[in-house]
């Protein structure tokens, strides 16, 4: 391997875009060899504005390109799959956007393609990489919470269903090409992170509902053929007696939810809480610190931690490895040996059966048992 890690994207639409501009603020570690995407003309528009010679239209192409070492997945969720095993049936690592995949089967065959060949596969999962997970993850390993045995993950948006509510493409609300609606588009961080945290249990049961109340405008629903929920709720019995709370939202009449937290026979940990501390003289709004909730010699003690001086700390001590911070930056430095990567497939591979589960779940009206 150089010391540079050669990408190929495929894709250059909103999320190749994104992707692509994270790429080149890690210039001496990353060479974008080309791009690849069926909107050719866009395609050649990215790679003149960013300086990248080799365009395609079928990213079959691209993956003829023998310097190549991983590629870039950067395609609506159906295309997943198929894109990803090619890529890695071409000897390439590859980078996968959110969700995993649309179904298990899916997600399953890529997984067992990326075991079989050596090549690594990561899925883009931001809230593994955030300060309050790397502390969360570190305080339970020490033992902090005792054993843990229920999760909650409840976050709420607005008004902000995929397209109908202004933004992006239709094909985020149509089932058949997106897998869902909001459970497989945001609920997928939220429960991530609290399957990463709860290092990754075998599923027991789930049950589910959906839901798609809120009015929307007329026009935005026929011409995106809209046919998914805007929330989702769950519970899920993990074998071990660890049980997880889900509910997420695009759309509903609240605001915000309860956030993220676990729960354990030692402690309580709130990872990022939606509660706040308003200054009446400066009418400044600031966040909760993260707080972990326990008894001190038999008093009951909410510890506040400084998680940013802890960090600064840890990392000129060269305690705390660089490259950790941000989805993107650790697949490039765990592809160029680096820094021993999180195994976001097995956690992808995971949370895309529980949300399969949760669509059967809700569709059925029943819980769903795989014990």
């Amino acid at each position: 391997m150089s010391d540079k890690l050669r990408v190929g994207i495929i894709g250059t639409g909103l999320v190749g875009k994104r992707h692509i501009q994270n790429y080149q603020s890690m210039r001496q570690e990353v060479e974008i060899t080309a791009v690849a995407d069926f909107n050719v003309a866009d395609a050649q528009r990215v790679g003149h504005e960013h300086g990248i010679a080799r365009v395609f239209s079928d990213y079959r192409d691209l993956l003829n390109i023998d310097e190549i070492d991983s590629v870039d997945v950067c395609l609506p969720n159906f295309l997943h799959s198929p894109v990803t095993i090619a890529a890695l049936e071409a000897g390439k690592h590859v980078y996968c956007e959110k969700p995993m995949a649309t179904t298990y089967a899916e997600a399953r065959a890529m997984y067992d393609t990326a075991q079989r060949t050596g090549k690594i596969l990561a899925v883009q999962m931001r809230t593994l990489f955030s300060k309050e997970t790397r502390t969360a993850k570190y305080l339970i390993q020490e033992g902090a919470l005792g054993r843990t045995y229920y999760a909650k993950t409840s976050r709420y948006l607005r008004r902000a269903r995929v397209y109908v509510d202004g933004y992006a493409t239709p094909h985020f609300v149509q089932k058949q090409k997106s897998g869902g609606g909001a459970l497989i588009d945001v609920g997928v961080y939220q429960m991530a992170r609290m399957v990463y945290l709860l290092n990754n249990p075998e599923v027991e049961s789930v049950t589910a509902s959906t839901f798609q109340s809120l009015e929307m405008d007329e026009i935005r629903r026929r011409e995106s053929g809209y046919n998914v929920e805007e929330i989702g709720t769950g519970f899920i019995r993990f074998k071990g007696g660890i049980t997880m709370f889900v509910e997420t939202a695009w759309a509903v009449n609240l605001d915000g939810g309860d956030g993220d937290c676990i729960m354990g026979s030692k402690g309580g940990l709130r990872l990022e809480p939606l509660a706040f501390h308003v200054d009446t003289k400066s009418n400044e709004t600031t966040q909760q610190p993260f707080t972990l909730y326990t008894d001190m010699y038999g008093i009951e003690a909410d510890v506040h931690f400084n998680i940013d001086a802890y960090e600064r700390r840890m990392r000129l001590l060269g305690l705390m490895a660089e490259g950790c911070d941000d989805p993107q930056q650790h697949f490039v430095w765990g592809a160029l040996g680096r820094v021993k990567m999180i195994d976001t497939a097995a956690i992808g591979l995971t949370v895309t059966r529980l949300i399969e589960e949760m669509y059967r779940s809700a569709k059925q009206r029943s819980e769903i048992n795989l014990s």
